[in-house]
């Protein structure tokens, strides 16, 4: 019975290894199929939701959802005749609220994968294989190499997905950015309690 359990459990760690902390996958704003548009005050801007579920960042998604954040990939062309900064010329719309997008920073500390929260699994720590043959049970300390194991192997792989999260918020951080006339820039913007309203942007008065 004790070798049955203790198998069991070495099945069940292998799922929680497979299972826990997860990579994350770029969503490259200029590669995606934008399915919303809106034209005001000369800039066209295209967007689309849900960018994270749809590249298979399942985890940062349910962060997404239980925070109250939406990451929206967008394309903004400069139709009119002067030089437009995203920061100082234009305003974002949910509808008809004026929204302010969130920077990479707080978007990236709002639905990172939590790295000490693997933590726990230390306990497996304790887990032993027990081998009974001719009746004589043998005690294998397999814990002490799995529980570390899948503990840092999580915590690395989820500090590092949010690294890289990060760095393409940054990269695509085009918030303070120049739009030249007849230029065209992908972002991915973060916006708390939208929902999935229309999104617009309009030149400040």
């Amino acid at each position: 019975m004790k070798n049955l359990i203790s198998q069991f459990l070495i099945i069940i760690s292998f799922l929680v290894l497979c299972g826990c902390a997860a990579t994350y996958k770029n969503v490259n704003p200029p590669s995606i199929n934008y399915s919303s548009h809106d034209l005001q005050d000369g800039i066209s801007l295209s967007y689309r939701y849900d960018i994270l579920r749809e590249k298979g960042n399942t985890k940062y998604a349910k962060k997404e959802d239980n925070k109250g954040v939406k990451l929206i990939a967008i394309k903004l062309t400069n139709n009119t005749d002067s030089v437009i900064n995203v920061n100082k010329d234009l305003v974002f719309y949910s509808g008809s609220n004026a929204v302010i997008p969130m920077d990479p920073l707080a978007i990236k500390n709002t639905i990172k994968q939590v790295v000490p929260g693997y933590l726990p699994y230390l306990l497996l720590s304790f887990v032993n294989l027990y081998v009974t043959k001719d009746n004589k049970t043998e005690t294998y300390h397999i814990g002490l190499v799995l529980g570390p194991g899948i503990t840092i192997g999580n915590m690395a792989v989820a500090s590092t997905s949010n690294t890289n999260m990060l760095n393409e918020l940054n990269e695509y951080n085009i918030l303070y950015s120049d739009i030249k006339k007849g230029e065209t820039l992908f972002g991915i913007i973060g916006l708390r309690d939208v929902g999935y309203n229309p999104i617009s942007v309009k030149l400040k008065k």
